[in-house]
């Protein structure tokens, strides 16, 4: 195995994507997907993820295998069986990306035996990690190389032109397609969608908005007439690993909102978020599900970098603390919790400046003409 710098691979060659299950991380990992398939129009792609994610990876037309990496027991231990049977069918691999720093994902590269790699990878003989080069590509696939830190762009910036993490994943596999274009697929929902979704969980608590705050939204969109609707996990699920149960539970018990919560498919959630007029939501996977699908979307961002996981579209709206706090990005954002008694980035964030932004996006024409065009532009059957 040695380090991917763009040398030349073989007819058909073997490609491999590895990277975690989480939603948000699946759809901005899409670019890459699609340009590895522009630049190697004749490549079988293989994609490592998980159960979180199986629904997208089985449905995207740029995989041609699948594999759960994570959340399926005896993962590691079946891997080397898959990949015998995937070579068998298709080669050796000739290049893995692993997009992921865990040691589990690079691990599962090691197993694969690829001939190039791009990303974390133990050496074969075990002894240590496969170095990194001193170019500034190979830098960046280090872990200890910061891409939400304030100097990114000043260091590296002849390689970059953003810190958006779908153009870095490009970057370092020497992908060029637009960066900023994410996909999913889609399909038609087996519900009657409301005017305006929600999407107010996430892994880390620390990104969540205070209950308060979206009961006061909801109240100002019904008062205006507007249907409003929430996705998200099945309860039993957003207990376990969202984070807001709680607040969800008030809202439905105390507002008219609709709960979509684990009625839909992956799929289907895109498909309802394309009809919907509008999606608010903090930093999660809804985001991205709502922004590659082209709808009008106010993202509340506060402990987590716009910066890294917001594309560069017209139709992603932030809202950004009026009272910002250093403390997660000085912490690299390895923090689950916030790291003051109180919730200042959050709190500050409130529902009147959230909804006086959704009353204008839904009355300019500019912005709803942008998305409309976007989704026009897809495939009325999926991407």
């Amino acid at each position: 195995m040695e380090r991917f710098a763009d040398q030349p691979l073989r007819p058909h060659p073997h490609l491999a994507v590895l990277f975690q299950d989480k939603l948000g991380g699946f759809v901005v990992a899409t670019p890459l997907l699609r340009g590895l398939k522009e630049k190697y129009p004749d490549a079988v792609l293989d994609y490592f993820g998980g159960e979180r994610t199986a629904e997208l990876e089985a449905s995207c037309p740029y995989i041609d295998a699948r594999y759960s990496l994570h959340g399926r027991p005896g993962a590691l231990r079946d891997l080397a069986d898959f990949a015998a049977r995937r070579e068998q069918a298709a080669g050796p691999y000739d290049l893995a990306i692993n997009l992921d720093f865990s040691p589990v994902n690079a691990l599962a590269t090691t197993i694969l035996q690829p001939r190039y790699v791009v990303g974390r990878c133990y050496r074969e003989d075990s002894r240590g990690e496969l170095p990194f080069g001193d170019s500034q590509l190979e830098r960046l696939q280090d872990p200890e190389t910061f891409w939400a830190g304030e100097g990114f762009l000043a260091e590296f910036g002849d390689v970059v032109s953003t810190n958006f993490i779908g153009e870095i994943f490009c970057r370092i596999a020497r992908v060029q397609t637009d960066f900023h274009r994410t996909e999913v697929p889609w399909t038609p929902p087996s519900v009657t969608v409301p005017d305006i979704l929600l999407g107010t969980g996430g892994t880390r608590p620390a990104k969540l908005w205070p209950t308060s705050h979206w009961k006061r939204l909801i109240e100002l969109c019904t008062g205006a007439g507007l249907t409003v609707g929430l996705l998200g996990a099945a309860p039993r699920v957003q207990q376990l690993a969202y984070g807001s149960a709680d607040t969800e539970a008030e809202l439905l018990a105390t507002t008219p909102l609709i709960d979509l919560r684990g009625r839909l498919s992956l799929p289907e959630v895109a498909g309802a978020l394309r009809v919907a007029r509008a999606c608010v939501t903090i930093d999660n996977g809804i985001m991205h599900l709502a922004v590659a699908v082209g709808t009008p979307t106010i993202a509340i961002f506060g402990a987590s970098p716009w910066e890294l996981w917001a594309p560069r579209v017209p139709w992603l709206h932030l809202q950004l603390p009026n009272d910002p706090c250093s403390l997660c990005r000085a912490n690299r954002f390895r923090n689950d919790a916030c790291l003051r008694d109180r919730h200042v980035c959050m709190e500050s964030i409130t529902a009147d400046e959230v909804f006086s932004r959704l009353h204008s996006l839904l009355r300019l024409p500019s912005c709803t003409e942008e998305a409309r065009d976007c989704r026009s532009a897809r495939d009325p059957g999926g991407l």
